[in-house]
């Protein structure tokens, strides 16, 4: 259904967002419903098969493998899963996340290049809480963060998530258990590195610089950080943190109704502590998403600690020597399912067989999609696409736009 909706109001709602964006997400949103709109058709380039004993042939179109396809996601999320497992430690996880205050949310709306830096900012706090644990010897944990920009109701909303490991590995060589937490220490150690990384990327004649330096003071305590969700097993916590890496921010499970022209959708309200339905028109809910769109290239996933890329495997070899259980730590990554062996898995059928006679086809032709266009400059009516931060006039004033005009996008 939500494929659906994007195919029939995606161009009405880009067209709305012209200007009202920043341009790497405008054009990153284009592509994305470019490739979509093709998704599991033969504009997108397929294969065909042939019996060479009966003369069977079978089409099978490739997937756009947009982020933005509810399909194409959810397959993304399963092999992110599959990759990602056998490279963990197999203890209890923590699932923490740092809210961004709304002060700075008009911020990171239009300078999307700062994201990554509220994911860093995130790990260091976490690292520094890890390390006033123990006097003695430094820890190292396992930190897995992700950036994301959309709440459950779509809204712009920056919060970052991390997955930390309920133990950590001291440098005097003893695998370590945490299961204690200090809220306010992690409060105002994200408070101070996000502030700190934000004031040393940006311009120092940036409009939000005073913004920055007034958030020191409007927050004394620190910035929000829930710390209360715990995974007893690494399978479960992938589950619920990969599934928002590569599917869209809206469910299948969460589209209540659509007639063509409104969308009801389920959202919780965290402070009521409940289930709601919104209904608003399809283009709406369409914009709504495409303002979440990540830009082209851009990283959603990070490693910090243990889990660096640079030196897991030192730090592996160091923790499986002191773990009173080296079974449980974690291996070099495993090849993720192929298409036919994940449709026989899932349907016990292999799609390579001959439906005729049953024996193994073989490839006859294959044909490449067409080369992507590239995203147009102007509107019919002569309007320009892309409107960038330094193209925004409302250079003197704190942030490009008001809170009120980003809610009506």
């Amino acid at each position: 259904m939500l494929q659906q909706i994007l195919q029939n109001h995606g161009y009405k709602a880009l067209v709305a967002l012209a200007g009202r964006v920043p341009s790497c997400v405008w054009e990153a949103a284009w592509h994305a419903l470019d490739l979509m709109s093709t998704c599991r058709t033969p504009a997108a380039g397929f294969v065909r098969l042939r019996c060479e004993t009966c003369g069977e042939t079978k089409t099978i179109a490739f997937t756009c493998k947009s982020r933005l396809c509810p399909c194409c996601g959810w397959l993304a999320g399963q092999r992110l899963i599959e990759t990602m497992q056998p490279r963990l430690i197999k203890c209890g996880y923590r699932h923490v996340v740092f809210s961004v205050p709304s002060e700075l949310r008009e911020l990171f709306f239009w300078e999307r290049q700062l994201l990554p830096q509220a994911c860093h900012a995130a790990a260091a706090a976490t690292v520094e809480c890890f390390q006033g644990l123990c006097k003695r010897y430094d820890l190292l944990p396992g930190i897995i963060g992700t950036c994301h920009t959309f709440g459950s109701d779509l809204h712009f909303h920056v919060h970052v998530h991390l997955l930390v490991t309920e133990g950590a590995l001291q440098l005097g060589g003893v695998w370590q258990p945490v299961h204690y937490f200090p809220a306010g220490e992690f409060r105002r150690r994200w408070q101070y590195h996000l502030l700190t990384r934000l004031r040393q990327k940006l311009p120092a004649d940036h409009p939000a610089q005073r913004t920055i330096g007034r958030l020191f003071r409007r927050y004394p305590t620190g910035f929000i950080v829930n710390l209360e969700s715990r995974y007893r097993h690494v399978r479960q916590a992938l589950q619920y943190c990969c599934r928002y890496l590569a599917r869209p921010p809206l469910g299948e499970g969460r589209i209540l109704a659509y007639d063509g022209r409104y969308v009801v959708f389920e959202h919780k309200d965290y402070k009521a502590g409940q289930l709601r339905e919104k209904r608003c028109t399809a283009v709406s809910v369409v914009k709504l998403l495409l303002q979440h769109v990540l830009p082209r290239y851009a990283r959603n996933i990070h490693y910090y600690g243990l889990y660096h890329p640079q030196t897991r495997r030192r730090w592996f070899d160091e923790v499986r020597r002191v773990s009173r259980y080296p079974q449980n730590v974690g291996g070099p990554a495993t090849r993720a399912l192929s298409w036919r062996e994940r449709i026989i898995q899932a349907f016990k059928v292999d799609p390579v067989l001959c439906p005729g006679c049953g024996t193994a086809m073989v490839v006859d032709e294959v044909r490449w999609p067409a080369p992507r266009r590239a995203p147009p400059t102007h509107l019919p009516l002569g309007l320009p696409l892309t409107a960038g931060r330094a193209e925004a006039p409302a250079r003197t004033v704190p942030f490009a736009r008001s809170a009120s005009a980003r809610r009506a996008v």
